[in-house]
């Protein structure tokens, strides 16, 4: 996996008991689909709370996003 970190545009569900569930997000002027969120887990860094979310997509692209709390920023993180 090859590291971006790049701030991107995420279509996302968030449930009334906290959960996160990004649907689609858009990579330069193509739109991915998230088949499947395989792990998502918690990070702090220097104070900033981050939601990392390893996706699939196509049965066998790997994306890691993650979600700054404070910010409200999505970052395409790897891929």
């Amino acid at each position: 996996m090859k590291v971006i970190n790049q701030p991107i545009k995420v279509m996302a569900v968030f449930y009334p008991d906290g959960k996160i569930e990004p649907i689609r997000f858009r990579l330069d002027d193509t739109v991915v689909n998230v088949e499947k969120v395989m792990k998502t887990y918690e990070e702090k860094i220097v104070g900033n709370k981050r939601i990392i979310f390893v996706c699939m997509h196509n049965e066998k692209d790997i994306y890691e996003l993650k979600y700054e709390i404070n910010s409200k920023i999505w970052y395409l993180f790897k891929q």
